[in-house]
């Protein structure tokens, strides 16, 4: 169902809960996300991320759940977290996840199109990645897509500026009920 699939979802959270999001990433500390990466190949571009956990009870989590049950796609379990970046010259972060959807739900920031995310394309036989598509960042926008496809965000470009995004890996119950 979300296999290579990517969805732009603008104003995905009700202002009331929009707002509480808000207020609470004004109250958390965030982490360098490299001290709690274990992984050492992740953590090299890790050092750009400061994030904190959310657990599975957190209102944000629980809205987006709901959000995403409601669109269809039958939410299993996963992982959530409030991220902060910054804008940085380390270049394109590329990766995918392991997760089998990824929704990531720009916060606060600058309305900017280098502080988004991009989308590639591996080529095996060149050993590079091509870029697909871009999505700029807007306040409350979702990106909801499948976590295998290659991303990174896009503040290594020239105007890109510091962000708070929320990110949740979910993995799906048709494919848990499959095994």
């Amino acid at each position: 169902m979300i296999k290579d699939c990517l969805i732009v979802k603008d104003n995905f959270f009700n202002k009331k809960v929009y707002e509480e999001i808000l207020l609470d990433i004004s109250r958390l500390k965030f982490e360098n996300r490299n001290v709690s990466i274990k992984d050492s190949l992740k953590s090299a571009y890790q050092t750009i991320y400061f994030n904190v956990p959310l657990d599975k009870q957190h209102f944000a989590v629980k809205e987006s759940v709901k959000i995403l049950n409601d669109f269809g796609f039958n939410i299993y379990f996963g992982d959530s977290f409030y991220f902060l970046s910054a804008a940085h010259k380390a270049g394109a972060t590329v990766h995918n996840d392991s997760a089998d959807l990824n929704c990531l739900i720009y916060i606060k920031g600058r309305e900017l199109m280098n502080s988004g995310t991009a989308f590639y394309d591996y080529n095996k036989e060149e050993d590079e990645y091509i870029l697909r598509t871009h999505v700029g960042f807007k306040e409350n926008r979702a990106l909801i897509f499948d976590s295998k496809i290659y991303h990174s965000t896009t503040q290594f470009e020239e105007g890109s500026s510091s962000r708070y995004v929320m990110a949740n890996f979910f993995n799906l119950k048709e494919k848990a009920n499959a095994q």
